[in-house]
């Protein structure tokens, strides 16, 4: 029985260019890998406070599509205030109608 062993020569220009190839063809199919997110993250901003006050925190949020989810401890529910002319949501105790 003959067989025939093919052999390829794989030059150095070869070992170069392939992950070059692939590298541009991952490009290609997920261009988000080449691009850098602009999108504006919501931060939280702490809030000086005086001697022998906690401090405060302030969520900004540049985008008006952002949603926010409030989450208060057992027995308290999210309410909406303005504080100091400022739009602020507390957890307050829950009070039954």
């Amino acid at each position: 029985m003959n067989r025939k062993i093919l052999s390829t020569k794989i030059t150095p220009t070869t070992t170069i260019a392939i992950p070059i190839l692939f590298g541009a063809l991952l490009l290609c199919k997920f261009p988000s890998l080449a691009q850098v997110s602009s999108q504006v993250i919501p931060r939280i901003e702490v809030i000086e406070s005086a001697e022998g006050i906690p401090p405060s925190y302030r969520l900004v949020i540049s985008r008006s599509q952002d949603n926010v989810y409030i989450f208060c401890p057992t027995g308290f529910e999210p309410q909406f205030n303005y504080l100091q002319n400022v739009k602020a949501i507390q957890c307050k105790p829950f009070t039954s109608p």
